[in-house]
């Protein structure tokens, strides 16, 4: 029973997913209206996009069948084979093809993770219908007797059986669980929309809680979709431009896509090689006040609040730069991230997910230096613990945490991740130095330099906030003092 419960919870996320998929059409293509389990469409019923009528344009109906397992393939037997008192699923959505056709030109769509058998897949073309080999092969060719042993089985003449088929639309061995999820990601990004985990529970929540609801809610239109989009909190960013960029190289000097307002080059400070770092002083008498510098220009340049920014820094450089331009100031960036083999565009305003960090380790007693470690984008806390152990006396405590959903490349998905998950990690740091009476924050970071400038910009009423940078052989070493008041 366990297993057939989690085959069923499997198959629904993957149709309400797929369901998803679809629907999103509605945004920019030329349907009036989507349906998820459409009343009166039959077997082909899971989801349906529906064309105005006149415009000439096919309506879309389609079946999705999940299989859990990939020991089996389609073929022009298996679609009319036919369980005890049960219709073929071949017949079924014949069935529904001649309830829908009188309503103008139609689509039957059978989507599944199953592939087509070789001798099947021969008949299906480009466009998933069947091709003209299938329609034109003679009585005793292969395709000719899966004509007749397909229309026999359904029970119907020719002339009616001919327009079913040129109607069908076959997307089998579409992907599992993973490569729907992942097709949604990026339809969704390429909409606009945030993605992530989070997101497609949001997204799986709101088609299972139509269909429950029933009704008017299982139809769905551009405008109901948007309002959708708008009450869960979807879309990404805006996509405006910022008027002001701001290009500060560190480990390297690179040059993008577009000129910067201000430039700071800090090259001869940094070796990336040798893992070597400004001097404490050259922080406190040089850098800190050339950042300090920036902020007063830009915040005098109109839009200047909105800062383009791109750098190549350590996260201890990242993080500086981040509370020179606090979010309480009203400063937001935009950044680049890479991910996935792209570069993505984030900005540190992006609505926040609902992601967390959670305390995995924790040790040591009140005292005045407390050593916080987050780790988003691997395991750190041998490399942690192993540091922290080796400097007895220097720190009275030790909390080590990672991103609820645990540490690893693709922890964070999106702006919204890093935007929630920097909020988060203030507040676990101001929360654990009020516990342990800590005068100091002693910082590692583990992590992507987006989520260091985000976090930078929410580091305030800390006290005195000591950055560390990993060094060449293993180890943590001070980077920078940040003074958060």
């Amino acid at each position: 029973m366990g297993e057939q419960s989690a085959a069923r919870l499997a198959g629904d996320r993957y149709q309400h997913l797929y369901s998803w998929y679809e629907l999103l059409r509605l945004l920019d293509e030329d349907y009036e209206y989507g349906y998820v389990e459409h009343p009166r469409a039959g077997a082909a019923d899971d989801v349906t996009l529906h064309a105005p009528l006149g415009s000439g344009k096919a309506s879309k109906f389609v079946q999705v069948k999940f299989h859990v397992t990939l020991g089996q393939l389609y073929s022009t037997e298996s679609l009319v084979e036919v369980e005890t008192g049960v219709r073929s699923l071949l017949h079924k959505l014949f069935d529904s093809w001649r309830a829908l056709k009188d309503q103008g030109p139609v689509e039957i769509w059978l989507v599944s993770n199953w592939a087509a058998a070789p001798e099947f897949g021969r008949f299906i073309g480009q466009n998933r219908g069947l091709c003209d080999d299938f329609f034109v092969g003679g009585d005793r060719s292969a395709a000719g007797r899966a004509r007749r042993r397909w229309r026999e089985a359904v029970g119907v003449s020719p002339e009616e059986f001919a327009p079913f088929c040129r109607a069908l639309r076959l997307r089998l061995g579409f992907g599992g669980l993973d490569e729907v999820e992942e097709l949604v990601q990026d339809r969704m990004r390429a909409y606009g929309l945030r993605y992530g985990p989070r997101v497609l529970a949001e997204v799986v929540d709101e088609v299972a809680s139509r269909i429950i609801t029933g009704g008017e809610a299982k139809q769905v239109t551009s405008e109901s979709l948007q309002e959708v989009i708008s009450r869960r909190q979807l879309w990404a960013s805006a996509p405006d431009e910022p008027k002001v960029s701001l290009w500060v190289h560190g480990w390297a000097r690179r040059v993008w896509d577009r000129q910067p307002t201000l430039e700071l080059d800090w090259t001869g400070h940094f070796n990336r090689d040798r893992r070597e770092l400004p001097a404490p002083e050259v922080w406190t008498d040089s850098l800190l006040p050339a950042l300090r510098s920036a902020r007063e220009a830009l915040s005098g340049t109109p839009g200047g609040a909105y800062i383009d920014f791109r750098g190549k820094l350590p996260l201890s450089g990242s993080l500086a730069v981040g509370q020179a331009f606090p979010e309480v100031a009203g400063f937001s960036f935009r950044t680049e991230q890479p991910m996935g083999g792209e570069t993505f565009l984030w900005r540190s305003d992006a609505p926040a997910t609902g992601r967390d960090f959670v305390v995995r380790e924790e040790r040591g007693e009140s005292g005045d230096d407390l050593l916080i470690v987050l780790s988003i984008t691997g395991e750190a806390w041998h490399d942690a613990e192993t540091f922290f152990a080796s400097v007895p006396g220097r720190f009275s405590a030790v909390v080590y945490a990672e991103p609820d959903s645990g540490p690893g490349p693709g922890s964070i998905q999106s702006a919204g991740d890093a935007v929630a998950l920097a909020g988060r990690g203030k507040e676990l740091m101001r929360d654990r130095r009020r516990r342990y009476g800590a005068r100091r924050v002693h910082l590692v970071l583990y992590g992507p330099a987006t989520f260091a400038l985000f976090l930078g910009q929410r580091l305030n009423a800390l006290g005195p906030v000591v950055s560390y940078e990993r060094t060449a052989e293993g180890s943590y070493q001070a980077a920078i003092i940040l003074q958060t008041g």
